[in-house]
């Protein structure tokens, strides 16, 4: 069954993780559009953009950098899930394409994942930190398994 086999497991992770950060950048988009008022729905909650001003509030900074820096997240989310998406779309072909797909797909959201715990701490905010760290660290045993088991 395939499934039971550990590269059917590798691939579900690549699926799992494809739906994960086209979830997250659905949320934060829909979130950033409902702060504009371009959106008035209960499932569109207008949470993150709010949460990264409050927490840049500890240093003067200008108006303009809090909405750059959610652009910022907005675009590597969208890299992030195109690069799963792609390795995704290639599950079926030989495994040296669809494993090298992954492996950019997971060092281009790790790389994310270390930019948010550089935040973090720079913004003194270690539940976020913690909680960011758990995400990440569940990704990167997932990108671990793609080596680790046969």
């Amino acid at each position: 069954m395939c499934c039971l086999s550990n590269e059917c497991f590798k691939k579900l992770t690549v699926v799992f993780w494809t739906l994960w950060w086209l979830i997250a950048l659905w949320t934060d988009v829909t979130g950033g559009l409902a702060h504009l008022g371009q959106l008035q729905a209960t499932w569109a909650p207008d949470t993150n953009y709010p949460n990264l001003v409050s927490s840049l509030q500890i240093y003067a900074i200008p108006a303009w950098l809090p909405p750059l820096f959610f652009i910022g997240i907005i675009l590597w989310l969208a890299l992030s899930s195109l690069t799963f998406l792609w390795a995704t779309i290639s599950l079926g072909r030989d495994k040296t394409v669809w494993l090298a797909r992954a492996r950019t797909a997971y060092i281009i959201s790790l790389l994310l994942w270390m930019v948010f715990f550089l935040a973090d701490q720079m913004i003194f905010k270690f539940d976020l930190e913690e909680n960011h760290m758990v995400q990440a660290g569940f990704e990167f045993l997932c990108f671990l398994s793609l080596y680790l088991l046969p």
